[in-house]
C-alpha cells in the first residue's frame, strides 16, 4: 500500500523555516543547510532550494559563491520577515529547529576546523584537499594526488579524526623538536 503523503509546508512557511533555520544556525553552505533540513525532517531538497532562491531574490538572504558551494546568510531583511511573521511557523517546526540547531552549529564549527574535499582532476588522477584552521586563520592545507576516488574518499573521511595527530606529526618532524 502507498503511503499517504506527508503534509507539505506553504510558500511563506517553507521561507520562514529557511530564514528561521539559518538565524538560529549562522551562515551555512547550501550542503550543510540540506543535511540540516533532511537530518530534522524539516523539509526535502526541492522546497528548500525553492525558497532559498526566493529569498535571495527578495533580498532575505545573502548568496556567497564560495569553491564547490553557495554560503548563506539571513539579511536585515530575513530578520524583519522573521519578526512579522513568525506566527504563521507552526510551534513543532520552531522546536525541531531549536532542538537541532546547537548540535548541529557544532558540527558546522568543527567543519570549518577541519575541512576536507574532493576534485577529480582527469581520469585516474583525484585530488583530497584537507585543512586545518583557527579563528579564521589556515594553519595548514595539504593537497593530495590520488589515483582512485575510493582512496580519495577515504582519505577525506579519515581527516577530521586524523588531523590533529597530523598536524603535530609534522610540526614535530619539520622543528626537529618533540611536540608530541
Amino acid at each position: 500500500m502507498a503511503e499517504l503523503p506527508r503534509h507539505r509546508l506553504g510558500d511563506l512557511e517553507r521561507k520562514l523555516l529557511t530564514l528561521y533555520s539559518l538565524r538560529e544556525l549562522g551562515p551555512c553552505t547550501n550542503l550543510q543547510l540540506i543535511a540540516f533540513m533532511v537530518e530534522n525532517d524539516l523539509m526535502n531538497y526541492f522546497d528548500l532550494q525553492t525558497a532559498l532562491h526566493d529569498l535571495c531574490q527578495n533580498s532575505q538572504l545573502a548568496r556567497d559563491s564560495i569553491p564547490g558551494d553557495d554560503r548563506y546568510e539571513i539579511t536585515p531583511l530575513g530578520d524583519e520577515a522573521i519578526g512579522l511573521f513568525m506566527k504563521r511557523l507552526g510551534e513543532s517546526a520552531v522546536q525541531r529547529v531549536q532542538q537541532a540547531a546547537p548540535g548541529f552549529r557544532e558540527k558546522i564549527r568543527m567543519q570549518r576546523e577541519k575541512f576536507a574535499s574532493i576534485s577529480h582532476a582527469g581520469r585516474n588522477e583525484y585530488h583530497t584537499q584537507m585543512g586545518i584552521a583557527e579563528g579564521g586563520m589556515q594553519l595548514m592545507r595539504l593537497d593530495l594526488s590520488l589515483p582512485t576516488a575510493d582512496l580519495a574518499e577515504r582519505f577525506r573521511a579519515a581527516w577530521p579524526e586524523k588531523a590533529a595527530e597530523i598536524y603535530s606529526f609534522i610540526l614535530s618532524r619539520l622543528s626537529g623538536e618533540d611536540l608530541l
